[in-house]
């Protein structure tokens, strides 16, 4: 699919971040929990939580303590992205009008969301490629600060760690923060 000529409606259908409802070497219990939730796009239930962790070996009060703290997580980075870029939501900024910041904040949230779904199943790499070459594409149409979005991500990181003790369990936060980071900011290959 050639992303660049792709109509705009197509492409807000077509992005998509997580990737785990398609990855074969999950069981498809744990493939259609995701899959369900991330179209809802809400959190884990405690049911769908426990049943994931159980076949992921992950103590799943790392991704509950997560998914308790994920919209001060989400208020946390706005502070400090506020705090730091303040012309990004003023009149001329990337994220002026209010709306338009509104969407940034939900991004980061469903961001969040699905780096949660990524902890539970202890999977690091759990995106969509075509998904999220999708979202880049949107994101470059829309004029979505990047580098905003960066910040953003890495101070939801920074916040995600605190009070996380093992340091496998830190190590998997962190990797699955860099995997985000990096696909969103892959670019295209020029040939």
């Amino acid at each position: 699919m050639n992303l660049q000529n792709t109509d705009f409606k197509t492409l807000v259908q077509t992005a998509q971040v997580q990737g785990l409802s398609i990855n074969q070497d999950l069981p498809q219990a744990t493939r259609s929990i995701l899959e369900r939730a991330d179209q809802a796009q809400r959190q884990l239930t405690t049911e769908e939580l426990a049943t994931i962790c159980q076949v992921s070996n992950i103590d799943g009060s790392l991704p509950d303590s997560l998914i308790q703290r994920s919209d001060q997580l989400v208020n946390q980075a706005r502070g400090h992205l506020l705090e730091t870029q303040p012309h990004l939501v003023q009149p001329g900024g990337a994220l002026h009008p209010q709306d338009r910041a509104e969407t940034c904040w939900r991004d980061c949230w469903n961001f969040l969301r699905v780096i949660i779904y990524a902890v539970a199943c202890n999977q690091s790499c759990f995106t969509n490629p075509s998904g999220m070459a999708a979202l880049r594409e949107l994101y470059r149409r829309m004029n979505v600060p990047i580098k905003g979005m960066n910040i953003a991500l890495s101070q939801l990181k920074e916040h995600a760690l605190e009070g996380v003790s093992r340091s496998n369990d830190q190590q998997l936060i962190s990797d699955c923060f860099q995997h985000l980071r990096d696909q969103l900011n892959k670019t295209a290959v020029k040939s």
